[in-house]
């Protein structure tokens, strides 16, 4: 019999004001009143520590009844060469192709589909910047680099074939268009889904050197990111039309990560801040990258002295951002989505026990 998530005592509960349901392969326009489960992981695994971890995850996920998962990025860590199998590539492509798939190194796409196969529940996969944007890095392993473009025209064509999710069960997803498949939305009871591809590595926006070819970096996060600003547009407009009570963004940047550059998501956030305060209901933000569960409220508003007549921005009260586990936390955490609770939107931290260090104690 499979775990309910309202049996659970031990994991902390963390509450966001309002959102609520629905059902698996309707996809786009459920529109029931049943509170439901959603999973959301990325990050994982990282190097030989994490593939070791990574089974755990998922058959954990696999005893519950969840609705869909969202995969929010990074099926492998930064300095690992983005293997694949032989494939057709542009000839264009200015980085060389020093990290072709073999016996000893086997396609790290195809391993990642291999296990996401396992998961029995609906799964919706979104890029991260280790997947393609760090692939031209020249501090990857051994020297052998591949070109960032490629690994992301790759990765569309293994991940997203058709309007469908991943997963043994699957659900019916709108994508943005033939060139972003990857960007999705859909929607369950009064919640809309929006998933974008808005990676680490400052939305792989280069300046050459280690990062790879600045100038194909940078026309490709420019058409991107157009991208991307119009489909926030159109997902809080179909949000609005569909009458949803909150809405769900997911990507995997941390903009908000203090250690790294993050200078070409203000764009992003300058459009989650205008559909946010419009929008008025709950907006939820997760994201990967950080590699460390969190809840937090890091947008504001523009104003140099706050509500209380202090000096700085005022917090965006209906924005809540979370930030899922990853690296060498190889944990997951789930969503509870309940119409009859006042709060509606409860996450929970899963910890797999088997994936818990021995801690060092003090000397």
């Amino acid at each position: 019999m499979r775990k309910s998530l309202f049996a659970i005592v031990a994991a902390a509960t963390l509450l966001v004001p309002g959102i609520a349901a629905a059902d698996s392969d309707h996809g786009n326009n459920d529109h029931s009143d049943d509170s439901y489960e959603v999973g959301l992981f990325g990050d994982m695994p990282y190097a030989a520590y994490g593939r070791e971890h990574y089974p755990a995850v998922l058959a954990d996920m696999n005893t519950y009844d969840l609705a869909f998962s969202v995969f929010d990025g990074d099926a492998k860590n930064g300095s690992e060469p983005c293997y694949a199998d032989a494939h057709p590539t542009d000839p264009a492509n200015p980085t060389p192709e020093n990290a072709v798939a073999d016996a000893t190194h086997p396609d790290i796409y195809q391993y990642a589909l291999s296990k996401w196969a396992t998961l029995k529940d609906p799964l919706v996969v979104l890029p991260g910047d280790n997947d393609w944007t760090d692939c031209d890095r020249t501090t990857i392993q051994g020297g052998r680099v591949s070109d960032s473009n490629d690994r992301l025209a790759y990765e569309r064509t293994l991940f997203y074939p058709t309007d469908r999710s991943l997963g043994q069960r699957t659900i019916k997803l709108t994508r943005q268009s033939a060139q972003y498949p990857e960007n999705v939305r859909w929607r369950k009871g009064p919640v809309t889904y929006i998933g974008l591809n808005i990676p680490g590595s400052d939305n792989n926006f280069s300046l050459g050197g280690k990062e790879g070819p600045a100038a194909e970096a940078q026309a490709e996060y420019a058409a991107r990111n157009a991208a991307n600003l119009q489909w926030l547009r159109d997902g809080f407009a179909a949000a609005k039309a569909d009458h949803s009570r909150g809405v769900m963004v997911v990507i995997q940047a941390d903009m908000w990560d203090p250690t790294a550059t993050v200078t070409h998501y203000a764009d992003t956030k300058k459009e989650l801040f205008t559909q946010t305060v419009a929008f008025g209901g709950p907006v939820v933000l997760v994201n990967g990258d950080s590699h460390s569960f969190e809840v937090d409220k890091p947008l504001t508003d523009y104003a140099t002295t706050n509500a209380a007549g202090a000096a700085g921005a005022n917090v965006v009260e209906n924005f809540t951002r979370v930030t899922t586990f990853g690296e060498y936390q190889n944990h997951w955490v789930s969503v509870t989505v309940d119409p009859d609770d006042p709060n509606v939107f409860q996450f929970h931290p899963h910890i797999i026990a088997a994936n818990v260090p021995t801690y060092t104690p003090p000397a």
